[in-house]
């Protein structure tokens, strides 16, 4: 990938050569490259990748899907390491299976601590929901987020997981749930990691 970045800028200053001026598009295109190539030198990176907590299960029929988009993310970004969120009270995931003897694998989920305790996965029509409005039976089959400090809890766990797990790597995959991906990739800006993020919902 960087060796790629180089390539953009050398053939950017090839096409410029011998100009006397060079058009403002093309300057601020080729500050942009180096600037990435910078930060691509100097920082480690995470590639997000979010999906359907579904998708990631051993025996779901489009694990041959999933094994082609993460094989491909981490061939094209050389990553060395798979983190997930994932809990240990599970069966193992297809990713941590897939991992093995390929790259390192990591569960960076949270524990079962009423800190990080979201509301019942399951509609607010069924009958266990605990959410703001509690059971409603006669509800459509909707969903509920949160509650969102313990959400926020379990985002700045994971980021600190992967803080620790990335010791050792340069660049590692990580695959969460699709409601996570835009704060928890501003979440490891934020912790200076160099971030590319992706969706796929089957």
């Amino acid at each position: 990938m960087l060796e790629r970045k180089r390539e953009i800028i050398r053939s950017s200053l090839g096409g410029v050569l011998g100009s006397e001026t060079l058009p403002d598009v093309n300057g601020q295109r080729l500050e942009e490259l180096r600037r990435e190539l910078k930060l691509e030198t100097e920082r480690k990176r995470v590639v997000v990748f979010a999906t359907d907590h579904r998708l990631q299960e051993k025996g779901h029929p489009s694990n041959s899907e999933l094994e082609r988009r993460l094989s491909f993310l981490i061939d094209r970004f050389a990553a060395t390491v798979v983190m997930e969120e994932w809990a240990a009270d599970r069966p193992p995931s297809f990713a941590s299976i897939f991992a093995d003897g390929r790259v390192a694998y990591e569960d960076v989920g949270t524990p079962s601590e009423q800190q990080f305790r979201t509301f019942c996965n399951a509609p607010i029509n069924y009958p266990g929901h605990d959410g703001t409005l509690g059971p409603c039976e006669d509800a459509p089959p909707v969903y509920e987020y949160g509650p969102l400090d313990k959400q926020e809890n379990r985002e700045q766990r994971m980021t600190q997981n992967i803080q620790d797990k990335m010791n050792g790597h340069r660049v590692g995959l990580f695959i969460v749930g699709l409601g996570h991906i835009h704060s928890i990739s501003l979440k490891l800006r934020q912790a200076n990691f160099n971030v590319a993020a992706y969706i796929w919902l089957g």
